[in-house]
């Protein structure tokens, strides 16, 4: 499921994407090639700010 269509699905999407952040976290840990981090590392700021945006919406709303 794409990260645009999670948006709309509340309280599970939250779910989906902390197990996504935990996932990247991961792989950070595990990963060796400097190119894939760096990758990973804006994968996971990505993720980290729709969270943050989604739980504004949240208390907004």
């Amino acid at each position: 499921m794409s990260r645009m269509s999670q948006r709309n699905l509340g309280p599970q999407a939250s779910l989906g994407m902390d197990q996504e952040i935990a996932s990247l976290l991961t792989a950070i840990e595990q990963e060796k090639v400097p190119d894939r981090l760096t990758t990973l590392a804006m994968e996971l700021q990505n993720a980290l700010v729709e969270k943050r945006r989604r739980e504004t919406t949240i208390k907004l709303s």
